[in-house]
């Protein structure tokens, strides 16, 4: 039976600490804003394109997908790395909605891993870092959890609780109790249930939450009276009910489940009192309706059987048992009960070829969902497996450092060179710390690129060749082809840049040789002593060949443009000049650069890269990225 699991916390918000509902966000006027005379410009439009998804993402996917691509787009331009981490986190959410759930995990820990990234950028705080990291946790446990992945739902919950009792934030964690004492429930681990329940509850209660009490409550319920403890039932569902009962019109799904519990209450050995079941049953069974969920449906006929067969009464009881079957063939674990519920009722009967029928069904579902959820354990056991295992070299490696850090220590003893060996252990922990964060940060832009590549390529790119199919029909549309195909060109570019596929295959040379190919009146031409390069170094110096290309494109109006690429044995160096407009009137030292040049620095800084800017020999700019081997 699938329980209440909340997700308008985890998954509606752009923090997990408050309930914020983006149903309201203004997107007429931020529209408006963007096509005024005074449209916002950089950081401020990233911010109005992020506000946009967000405000489409729950009733218009179209439109919140295209400004995201747009948000997207421009967090790599302005190195925006909370806009991108929460744009993708709502392309996992269009995603998830869409109950594609693969895409939907791939976004969420793309996502993650520009969280990791921020995490060496001191432009974030801490809060921010947890606030997006919790809220991210909390997402992949939702999806998880809707796929039935139980283990999987209650290892992410759980990541998300230590950050939710760091900053007391009682709402979230009551909601990720409830949620964790559900999966545990639907296990069958009564125990971490109601251990679970119970620490809801005592959130809920400090928070004055009433509707998060009531529905621990009302799972507390359950487990009591499967445990036959009526005290603790009979004391947790008086309180339940009295919850419900006076919101019975806003909670309309929720209050029959919680009659039903009060039907069996009234039934338990020893404390039976059948006109109180009786009045309870007729006042849930008047509520039933078309519209209730099937699982809840089915919950309250059998309540109603087990009433029926307490008095005696096997037609009605069997009319009402009837009622628990689901309509379809996709029998669950909860359908095994209905098809005890059966046979038991046939049995009393006399209807004995009826009784053994259900009783093999029973024993047919039973096999197969223990089948079905053995195999679904293991895969979702290996999953986390995999995850310990790369936090446990992570462990290690640290391990390792402080050992070489203590090893070091006794050296510096025995040596008396205090001094030096402390300065020495400060540059290479600082050195070490930096290229991990840039490494880092290079895998998770490539996985981030990879799937804004493939939308673009896939999605915009496919539209765009239909259409030109259509223009071609009509002769008097060549200056529309040809603007179309100039577009079209620019678009395959683009994803080829944020991807390049021949960068993995062939190489750096391979592929700066393939881009300038793209671009009208590039050369390219490299020299090297075959030295292999880091596959890191490479993609960093493609992006800067990048970077430097688009800039003399873009500012320069450059003609013809020179792409070098000079490997020694301890140096490699990239060279970029054009014969555009040079933007050398001032000296060198005082050159202002822009976003471009600041980006090739922040990229080159942590391999201890320089760069150099000349006038080049033909008039225009000259630029020298060198990375030391």
């Amino acid at each position: 039976m699938r329980h209440t699991i909340l997700f308008l916390c985890l998954c509606l918000g752009t923090s997990v600490a408050a309930y914020n509902d983006h149903r309201n966000a203004r997107v007429d006027s931020l529209e408006a804003a963007l096509k005024s005379s005074n449209p916002p410009k950089g950081d401020d439009l990233l911010r109005a394109y992020v506000a946009l998804m967000r405000g489409y993402a729950l009733y218009d996917t179209k439109k919140a997908e295209d400004y995201g691509r747009k948000a997207l787009a421009l967090s790599y331009e302005r190195n925006g790395l909370n806009a991108r981490q929460d744009v993708l986190r709502y392309f996992g959410l269009l995603h998830y909605r869409r109950e594609e759930h693969d895409e939907a995990i791939r976004y969420f820990q793309c996502a993650l891993a520009v969280v990791d990234t921020m995490a060496h950028d001191s432009r974030y705080t801490e809060t921010t870092i947890d606030d997006a990291r919790s809220a991210l946790y909390g997402s992949i446990a939702n999806d998880y959890n809707m796929q039935d992945k139980h283990h999987l739902a209650i290892h992410y919950y759980q990541l998300a609780l230590p950050i939710f009792e760091k900053y007391n934030w009682l709402e979230s964690q009551t909601v990720l109790y409830h949620n964790i004492g559900e999966l545990y429930f639907t296990m069958g681990n009564r125990e971490e249930a109601e251990r679970n329940y119970l620490k809801a509850l005592e959130r809920g209660e400090t928070s004055g939450d009433s509707l998060m009490t009531a529905l621990s409550r009302k799972g507390l319920i359950k487990i009591y009276l499967d445990m036959n403890d009526y005290d603790k039932a009979r004391a947790t569902a008086e309180r339940c009910y009295a919850y419900y009962h006076a919101h019975r019109t806003e909670e309309a799904e929720d209050y029959p489940v919680v009659l039903a519990s009060m039907v069996r209450l009234n039934m338990m050995e020893g404390h039976q009192d059948l006109p109180e079941a009786n009045a309870y049953a007729k006042e849930v069974l008047s509520l039933v309706s078309d519209e209730m969920m099937f699982e809840n449906k089915s919950d309250i006929y059998s309540a109603a059987a087990e009433l029926a067969m307490a008095e005696g009464q096997w037609q009605r009881a069997l009319s009402y048992a009837l009622q628990t079957i689901r309509p379809d063939s996709s029998a669950t674990g909860a359908d095994a009960n209905s098809y005890q519920l059966l046979a038991e009722i046939y049995t009393e009967l006399g209807q004995k070829d009826k009784a053994r029928e259900y009783i093999r069904k029973m024993h047919d579902v039973m096999t197969r969902y223990a089948t079905d959820h053995y195999q679904s354990g293991l895969s979702q056991m290996e999953v986390l497996y995999e995850t310990e295992k790369k936090e446990a070299r992570i462990a290690t490696l640290n391990l390792e450092r402080s050992l070489y850090r203590w090893l070091l220590g006794i050296a510096i003893v025995a040596t008396g060179a205090l001094a030096v060996s402390v300065l020495l252990i400060i540059v290479m922990n600082r050195r070490k710390k930096k290229l991990i964060a840039a490494k880092a940060a290079l895998e998770a832009e490539t996985r981030e690129r990879r799937i804004l590549a493939r939308d673009l390529h896939d999605g915009v790119g496919s539209m765009l060749s239909v259409l030109r199919l259509k223009i071609e029909d009509n002769a008097d549309k060549a200056e529309s082809l040809q603007q179309l195909d100039s577009t079209a060109g620019e678009l395959r570019r683009t994803a080829h840049h944020l991807l390049p596929e021949e960068l993995l295959r062939g190489g750096l040379r391979s592929a700066l040789s393939d881009f300038a190919a793209t671009v009208p009146g590039a050369e390219f031409s490299s020299s090297a002593d075959g030295h292999p390069i880091a596959k890191d170094v490479e993609l960093v110096l493609y992006r800067c060949a990048y970077e430097l290309v688009s800039n003399a494109l873009k500012h320069a109006h450059a003609s013809h443009i020179d792409i070098q690429l000079l490997q020694g044995a301890h140096e490699v160096t990239l060279t970029v000049s054009d014969c555009g407009n040079s933007s050398f009137s001032t000296p060198h030292s005082s050159l202002q650069k822009g976003m471009g040049l600041r980006n090739i620095e922040e990229r080159i800084r942590p391999y201890h890269g320089t760069m150099h800017i000349a006038p080049s020999a033909a008039g225009g700019t000259e630029v020298n990225v060198s990375i030391p081997l």
